[in-house]
């Protein structure tokens, strides 16, 4: 297993390289607007909105390297080759899993950079709650793979499921933080602010642990050793 993750992030390498020119250049544009307007209200907008990008940036090869597989029959030799489906499903967890906190670093040393301009870009609060949104992406992610596999496509697999559960589960969430927002002085702090409260943290947690499992034994189910095509 070690080898196949050790491949996979070598020769994908351009993505994490990207994330990290993408988050410098969303750094450095997120402090010049703060040094500008001193509006940690308006600024914290844009540098949450940047991480995420960041994030999306991180995760984006997980899917397209999955597709690139089996369309060269690697994962097909692999599993034919002695790798059991076990092994082989845990490994794609693990690059996700492997992903997800990469890009949580990247995000953290973001925050560290902004603090420097306003001491609430970097709280322990901040910290968690982007852990959170990070862990929900990597879940979201996850559950593209036996899509891929069916249509041997990352880019019909990623709409596909990006339109089931955009409208079925993170639009009733942006609702939600919309509703509590327009009590707030701004966006950001409501965001955060429900998420720092007692119940919407657990329930994105479950639901992200909840697609984690459900897609883990989704993707088990749909790999046939020595044929997953």
């Amino acid at each position: 297993m070690r080898g196949i993750l050790y491949g996979n992030f070598l020769l994908n390498k351009k993505w994490f390289i990207a994330a990290a020119a993408t988050a410098v250049l969303g750094t450095a544009a997120c402090a010049g607007l703060q040094e500008l307007t001193h509006d940690a209200g308006v600024t914290g907008m844009m540098f949450l909105g940047m991480q995420m990008i960041v994030v999306g940036v991180v995760i984006e090869w997980l899917a397209r390297n999955l597709e690139s597989n089996i369309k060269c029959r690697f994962t097909d030799l692999t599993l034919a080759g002695g790798i059991s489906r076990n092994t082989f499903v845990m490994s794609e967890l693990l690059k996700n899993l492997i992903s997800i906190g990469i890009g949580l670093a990247m995000c953290v040393i973001m925050q560290l950079v902004m603090s420097a301009f306003d001491k609430s870009f970097f709280t322990l609060d901040t910290v968690k709650m982007t852990a959170l949104l990070t862990v929900f992406i990597g879940a979201i992610e996850w559950t593209v793979n036996p899509l891929v596999i069916d249509f041997k496509s990352a880019e019909k697999a990623g709409l596909t499921m990006g339109l089931i559960l955009g409208f079925g589960l993170v639009m009733p969430v942006l609702v939600i933080c919309n509703m509590f927002a327009e009590e707030t002085e701004n966006f950001v702090s409501g965001f955060f602010e429900l998420l720092s409260g007692d119940w919407l943290p657990l329930i994105v947690l479950g639901i992200s642990a909840a697609l984690y499992a459900i897609f883990y034994f989704a993707l088990l189910a749909r790999v046939r050793k020595g044929d997953v095509c």
